[in-house]
């Protein structure tokens, strides 16, 4: 297991924007763990750190911790080569192992780095791509109201011209729905009320 492996990619497994129905967000199992829950025993480990040598590292520092605040450099050191000499540990294994320790701390933090820096520039390029087919699809938008103002303008011309036939007949008290009839005009007095009118088609027209 190396280092970066302790990483994930959220566009890992949502590469193709063609395919998504919206921008792509980090599923909840690829979010990076905050720093407190980073597993710094499993990195160590990768990073070639055995548990002896952290575990004599762990020591030091907890030696550390119990000595006074105050207590001079000089004095501190000798007392916690004391104890580890009381022990048969050599000081200078404490060291390299604490320096193969920050060694491997900072390998991870570059790791961690370079990988932030492939998801920013990963996250630029969707967005890239999402900006241009949004950009697409908002162009076929203004396409189609254009082409719809179009149609509108050309249907209310029509609309235009018609409406004064359906004006004119609608107003006359015998309309014919033929455009071939002919209706007989009668003389004064030969309509009365409720009778019917005769309409005549010439067939050879």
């Amino acid at each position: 297991m190396s280092l970066s492996d302790f990483f994930k990619s959220p566009f890992s497994r949502r590469s193709d924007v063609s395919s998504l129905p919206s921008p792509p967000l980090a599923p909840e199992d690829d979010v990076v763990a905050p720093p407190s829950e980073v597993d710094f025993a499993a990195i160590l480990l990768a990073a070639g750190v055995t548990p002896e040598q952290r575990s004599k590292v762990f020591k030091a520092q907890e030696l550390l911790k119990t000595l006074p605040s105050d207590t001079p450099a000089s004095l501190k050191r000798d007392i916690v080569e004391a104890a580890f000499k009381a022990f048969d540990v050599p000081t200078q294994e404490i060291v390299a192992a604490a320096s193969k320790q920050i060694e491997a701390l900072r390998a991870f933090t570059r790791t961690g780095e370079e990988h932030t820096q492939r998801v920013l520039a990963e996250g630029n390029q969707q967005i890239k791509l999402l900006e241009s087919k949004i950009a697409g699809v908002k162009a076929s938008m203004d396409r189609e109201v254009a082409a719809q103002a179009v149609r509108a303008r050309s249907t209310l011309d029509q609309i235009n011209e018609v409406q004064p036939v359906l004006q004119f007949f609608a107003r006359d008290p015998v309309a014919s729905s033929h455009p071939e009839a002919h209706v007989a005009a009668p003389g004064p007095g030969e309509w009365s009320q409720g009778e019917s009118v005769d309409v005549q088609f010439d067939a050879g027209r």
